[in-house]
């Protein structure tokens, strides 16, 4: 989705001689089309450019039209970004017209052939676009330094407004006027900028008493949407509508104050998602879902940031594509996902403690947002901290830009490509390289595994924002389009190749997306109004006379999916058409398998986001009849809607059984390239939640299995190590920085356990079996069954005794069933007991059996870690006989196979476990008579040995003389190995006495005691002071011997 990235950008005009205006701001605007903005303050009037970030012209009214019209308080553009007007505090229109000089020579070109040519300065275009080693900029005509053409503010007239002015709004080609008193609206022309043209009458006024579907309250607020030509009104009484003319003004009520209790403030309108957000004045935003202006909007819900004090909603301002919301609070901003995902936030309570000189004054409150062109950057007008703020700018800040890292998935979603991702920043982009990490890599936290490709500074610098990119499938190639012409890069060569000929990069542009096919970038394009397929070669030079294949539609492409060797495109007039992709040595080609319409089942076609198919398993039938055996799903907006075919009983026409899965999905995957067991199952985000359909072509009524990911946005789904990702932003202030640096985190959650769950509460436990086989390599696969039995126990331990569980079959069961079929079902078991409470073993190994013969069948298999953590669980769980039986056969299995660590974490254990030692003392005897030949663990000999043997000094002299160790070095101490060969290096001759191998086995046994935290007081009866382990036995000693090898 959308989340900022390093440090916010601050823009002042003290240099330019505007001293202390930064203080004086009071609105701040954006055109229609995104290349300029406006910063409108009480005496001031600024024009900026969107990229790069400069003035273009400033206009300073003078002391004597600020006594006679009032001080400024908004502002407005016209639709085409030649003209804007400005609210004044005493109810006058100020008109302004944005020309530039006609007898100069253009050089920055626009798309827009009509609209004027900015020429940034060589400052600020190097400053925005820096060449990387290598790269230049190359331009048409070779001057790109040219001389820049200014724009000017010219006044063009002033309308005072005796009624009053409660709100204006642009409605193309008028401005929508609402009056105070009488409470009315009226739609006033644009004056013309030329004699010949002079504007058209106004439309007389209408009171709103008129309308029965308005209270006659005067309009407080109102937003047009120019792509709905819907607009949005508020009322003084606390009252929102969504409101549309044709021959007259008709609404309807969203939202009501009597009825809710706060005041709604200001809106904005989604058009991509007919979503109508209402910022209120305690600082939520309530979201409705709307169709026409005379269907009432129905609420979908609500984003609160309860507890924080945010203050009322300032501003709210939509991306372009309708995936994100910001929104400026009186005490800070946010940024929200479509559907209620809180991305990131700004309150916190130590922005100010962390550094000693904070200057992010935009942290604190805001008061207008908006976003740049491709929703890479948000510019922010700051609040006006209070003289005792906790903030200092010296800088005299006026806006802030923020950079913004976006999913490449908001322009082009590839529900295939489950296990691609990659975001798009203002001049590069991210790869995402977790396929080449190991499992213990993935799962590492702070994990960097993104590769930074930037873009090339000449595309960047002419075909700005980047609209689409497109990664492959083994993330070797990446491609982008900007407003005309395309680029793709290779990572093993890590260059770009661009069009060598200008006139054929911008003779076209790319739209409805890009998919790569191995080496093959496959492109829909629109040439001039032709619309075409193109195949380009990364082998090959990118130029018009390289092109592979070339295919003409007759319809544009609204967007298109890639499964396989089938190529899908859907077109504008509601038809799906399917391609083959041929290869052979020289060539790829398309080869046309056939089509569908959709007319009459879609309603609205350029309202897809995406689609896919799911292909029945008993499918090998040619790839021409694979369109009508499909089983199609599609995503309408927030629609997620499946399509089953069916074939009519009368002819052989195609029909569908339609049914809508979920009304309000941001994002879904369908995992048609994993395991098998996955192969037809659907996965989508909601906002809030993931939900999965196991098997939707056999069943589709609801999600097998619903969970909730709260501080994380599932990215994409690595099906192959059973894990979502997902990534959030974290923001970082320092104490040597002044500023706020934001960076992505990235998080993993393990969904193959809650799969499994799924599975298991329907009993199908050799589905289940199915499922898991894939993942048993994993490094974390018994984790994966441990979360699961763990989840299960304490959920239903805490329920054995209620009504709930008595109604259901208890689930535990069935795990433990499914557990048997793999090696490490022991292991699991006694994790998943270890890390619950004592009080729900019982009801855990009353269904896994006795805990000694558990511990039993783990010595059998040769598993003495899961053994040794057994013991625990067998002194808690079962009778003293039982348990020293089983402890003392569990220590001689440990000696008998050498394994030193384990036995030793045993000692300690038993050590422990009272405070006289009865139970160390019989196990012990019990292990060393199971224990072929002469046992460590024989307690008269220990106690003989530490009777006979003191210990003694030995006098060391080194070989060399010491020396001074730097910060960095230290002493190096001996490792285990080199210990060990120095010890078996000692000479044994018959004549030694046995004493001395008693200390060294004493001596071992010390080191390994104090290595499990057992502490030396002179308290505990069983250590001398002489430092060696003893235990005190009836008095019987015997010789000790060396255990046969």
């Amino acid at each position: 989705m959308y989340w900022p990235t390093g440090s916010a950008r601050r823009l002042s005009v003290e240099s330019q001689g505007f001293a202390d205006i930064h203080t004086e701001a009071v609105h701040m605007s954006c055109a229609r089309d995104g290349l300029l903005w406006l910063v409108l303050t009480r005496s001031a009037l600024l024009i900026w450019r969107a990229r790069p970030a400069e003035l273009v012209t400033a206009m300073v009214r003078t002391a004597r039209s600020i006594h006679e019209y009032g001080a400024n308080l908004c502002a407005l553009w016209r639709h085409d970004s030649g003209a804007l007007v400005v609210r004044t505090e005493r109810d006058t229109l100020l008109f302004y017209d944005l020309v530039q000089p006609t007898n100069m020579t253009a050089v920055h070109a626009l798309s827009d052939s009509t609209a004027p040519d900015l020429v940034p300065s060589a400052q600020a275009l190097l400053s925005t676009f820096q060449p990387a080693t290598g790269d230049a900029y190359h331009t048409i005509g070779g001057d790109l330094f040219g001389g820049r053409i200014a724009l000017q503010l010219v006044f063009r007239d002033a309308l005072q407004v005796d009624p009053g002015i409660s709100a204006i709004a642009s409605i193309d080609p008028e401005i929508l006027v609402a009056t105070r008193s009488p409470a009315a609206v009226q739609l006033i022309p644009w004056p013309s900028a030329s004699d010949e043209r002079p504007s058209a009458p106004s439309a007389p006024p209408i009171l709103l008493a008129s309308l029965p579907w308005l209270t006659p309250s005067p309009l407080v607020h109102a937003e047009h949407s120019y792509a709905t030509d819907l607009s949005a009104w508020l009322t003084e009484d606390g009252c929102a509508y969504i409101v549309g003319q044709s021959d007259a003004w008709i609404g309807a009520c969203a939202y009501s104050a009597a009825e809710n209790g706060a005041m709604p403030v200001t809106t904005a309108v989604n058009a991509r998602f007919s979503l109508l957000a209402v910022g209120l004045e305690q600082g939520d935003i309530i979201m409705f879902e709307f169709h026409t202006s005379t269907q009432s909007p129905e609420k979908t819900h609500t984003l609160s940031l309860t507890p924080h004090d945010t203050g009322r909603v300032t501003s709210l301002a939509w991306t372009a594509d309708g995936h994100a919301l910001a929104v400026g609070y009186e005490r800070g901003w946010a940024v929200w996902s479509m559907f209620g995902h809180l991305m990131t936030h700004s309150f916190r309570s130590d922005w100010q403690s962390m550094t000693r000189v904070y200057r992010d004054t935009f942290q604190f409150g805001t008061q207008s947002v908006f976003w740049a062109l491709g929703g890479t950057e948000l510019f922010v007008l700051p609040r006006v901290p209070p003289a005792d703020a906790p903030v200092k700018d010296d800088d005299k800040t006026l806006v802030y830009i923020l950079p913004f890292l976006k999913a490449a998935s908001t322009a082009q979603l590839m529900p295939a490509e489950t296990d691609g991702c990659f975001l798009v920043g203002d001049t590069g982009a991210y790869i995402y390289r977790g396929n080449e990490q190991s499992d213990a890599g993935l799962l590492m936290p702070d994990n960097d595994i993104w590769r930074h490709v930037p873009f090339p500074p000449e595309y960047l610098t002419w075909q700005w924002p980047i609209r689409y990119a497109a990664q492959s499938s083994d993330g070797r190639f990446l491609a982008i389009a900007g407003r005309r012409g395309l680029a793709h890069y290779s990572t093993v060569s890590g260059h770009w190749k661009m069009y060598e000929v200008a006139s054929q990069a911008l003779s076209f542009c790319v739209r409805g997306g890009m998919v790569w096919f191995q080496h093959v970038l496959i492109a829909a394009c629109d040439c001039m109004g032709e619309i075409q397929i193109r195949l380009y070669s990364r082998d090959q030079a990118l130029d018009n006379a390289h092109l592979l294949d070339l295919a003409v539609l007759d319809a544009p492409v609204v967007t298109l999916q890639l499964l396989d060797t089938s190529l899908l495109l859907y077109l504008a007039n509601n038809t799906l058409i399917h391609y083959n992709i041929t290869t052979t040595r020289e060539h790829v080609r398309l080869i046309l398998c056939g089509s569908i319409s959709f007319e009459g089942i879609i309603g609205e076609p350029s309202r897809v986001r995406a689609f896919s198919w799911l292909l029945p398993e008993q499918a090998e039938a040619l790839p021409t009849d694979d369109l009508t055996m499909a089983t199609l799903v599609f995503l309408i907006d927030g629609m997620l809607v499946l399509l089953r075919p069916a074939k009519a009983s009368d002819d052989d026409q195609l029909s569908y059984d339609l049914q809508v899965l979920h009304e309000h999905i941001e994002s879904y995957w369908t995992p048609i390239y994993a395991y098998e067991a996955l192969q037809q199952s659907l996965w989508s985000f909601d906002g809030q939640r993931v939900l999965v359909w196991l098997n939707l072509l056999q069943h589709s009524d609801a999600p097998d299995y619903v969970f909730s990911v709260d501080d994380t946005y599932p990215l994409c789904i690595l099906t192959d190590r059973g894990i979502i990702l997902g990534a959030d932003s974290q923001a970082v202030v320092r104490r040597t920085l002044d500023t706020t640096a934001y960076r992505l985190r990235l998080s993993t959650s393990l969904f193959l356990d809650r799969i499994l769950r799924a599975l298991l509460q329907r009993r199908r436990v050799s589905e289940a079996i199915h499922s898991a086989a894939p993942y048993v390599p994993l490094e974390y696969f018994a984790h994966v069954l441990e979360v699961l039995v763990h989840d299960i126990l304490e959920k239903e331990a805490d329920e054995s005794t209620s009504a709930s569980l008595e109604d259901n079959a208890p689930l535990l069961p069935t795990a433990l069933a499914f557990l048997d079929h793999f090696d490490v079902a022991l292991q699991v078991i006694v994790r998943a007991a270890r890390k619950t409470e004592v009080s729900r073993w019982a009801y855990l190994f009353d269904a896994a059996g006795r805990p000694s013969d558990l511990m039993q069948r783990c010595l059998d298999r040769g598993d003495y870690a899961s053994a040794g953590a057994y013991l625990l669980v067998v002194h808690e769980m079962e009778d003293r006989p039982t348990s020293i039986q089983a402890t003392a056969t569990a220590l001689a299995r440990f000696e008998e196979n050498e394994e030193w660590e384990i036995l030793r974490h045993a000692l300690s254990f038993l050590h422990g476990v009272d405070q006289n030692g009865e139970t160390l003392r019989a196990c012990a005897s019990i292990a060393a008579k199971l224990v072929r030949g002469k046992s460590l663990l024989s307690m008269e000999n220990d106690l003989e040995g530490a009777q006979d043997v003191p210990l003694s000094r030995t006098p060391f002299h080194p070989k060399h003389p010491s020396r001074k160790y730097s910060l960095n070095e230290s002493p190096r101490r001996p490792s285990s190995l080199a210990r060990k060969n120095s010890l078996s290096s000692m000479p044994l001759s018959p004549a030694q006495n046995t004493p001395v191998l008693r200390a060294s086995s004493a001596h071992v046994l010390h080191r390994a005691a104090r290595s499990a935290s057992i502490t030396l007081s002179p308290s505990m009866p069983r250590m001398q002071a002489n430092g060696r382990l003893v235990i005190p036995v009836s008095p019987s000693p015997g010789p000790l011997t060396p255990k046969p090898s």
